[in-house]
């Protein structure tokens, strides 16, 4: 019977050397997923030190949809969203900002056509005449709605064929870096659609990896994961030197845009704990 002894003594070593098994959700429009999230996550897990595999399975999933897909924890069991109370009541998010707080920062996707009436905004009041489009189950529609900017909810997809023919929406805000990401994307099948180059809307937010609340060791693998990347200084050199990233600093012209801050109504107790120093441009 001493087979059964070393058994005993084999089966923890043998149950830690499991790798984490990841199913990450793969929507239509996804290369800057393929190119930022999808390599942070993986330097994360590396720094983490933790054996891990990872499944994309591709899908076409509201965010709402996804959220409920990530609490069933069968089909997905991690993505990234921006942060809401509801969203980290439902999910365990790691609260670390994964574009140090440039989510919060908006430019508009509109029809080419089109830039000549957003260049006679001067604040909020002239924005609340034209519609934007959200994607169903965003956090960042309460942000809108709160600010009293009229709001079209559909799918991601949809939307940016919408401002190509210059429909139902007039403007679909997006953080820089997603900004030119997907006008390289969608160049082809959209060649109407253009960053608009006069206005950036500023709020608080930040985009959270979450995962379900069982998978307590991956959330453990992330934050650590995501902590030792800032301590050796990896996380920083990989943002700062990211392509997207430099390109939309770069392309973006903050200093010449007409900024209009809006306020976030639902600040969250993750946002507000983040240390100071995974902001690089911090809460309004």
């Amino acid at each position: 019977m001493k087979w059964l002894g070393w058994l005993c003594l084999l089966l923890p070593l043998l149950t830690q050397a499991q790798p984490l098994k990841i199913k990450v959700p793969q929507l239509p429009v996804h290369q800057l997923a393929d190119e930022y999230q999808l390599p942070l996550l993986k330097l994360a897990l590396e720094k983490s030190g933790t054996p891990f595999t990872i499944e994309l399975v591709p899908t076409t999933l509201t965010q709402d949809s996804l959220r409920r897909e990530l609490e069933e924890g069968k089909r997905f069991n991690l993505y990234w969203m921006g942060t809401s109370s509801e969203l980290e009541s439902r999910l365990t998010a790691i609260p670390i900002p994964l574009f140090r707080g440039m989510e919060g920062m908006r430019v508009a996707l509109i029809h080419q056509d089109d830039q000549e009436k957003f260049a006679q905004i001067t604040g909020l009041e002239q924005l609340r005449k034209f519609r934007a489009g959200q994607g169903i189950g965003w956090s960042d529609g309460r942000i809108l709605d709160a600010a009293g900017i009229p709001t079209y909810a559909g799918r991601a997809a949809n939307l940016f064929r919408l401002i190509n023919r210059r429909e139902a929406i007039d403007f679909f805000p997006r953080s820089l870096v997603e900004a030119f990401s997907e006008q390289h994307e969608l160049v082809e099948p959209y060649p109407n659609l253009v960053i608009e180059r006069h206005l950036l809307l500023r709020y608080p937010y930040a985009q959270f990896f979450f995962v379900n609340h069982d998978q307590k060791k991956l959330a453990k693998a992330l934050q650590t994961g995501l902590e030792r990347a800032y301590a050796d200084g990896s996380f920083l050199r990989f943002f700062n030197q990211h392509p997207r990233v430099r390109e939309a600093l770069a392309g973006a012209n903050l200093a010449g845009r007409t900024t209009i801050t809006l306020s976030n109504p639902d600040v969250t107790d993750a946002m507000r704990k983040v240390p100071a120093h995974y902001w690089e441009w911090p809460l309004p």
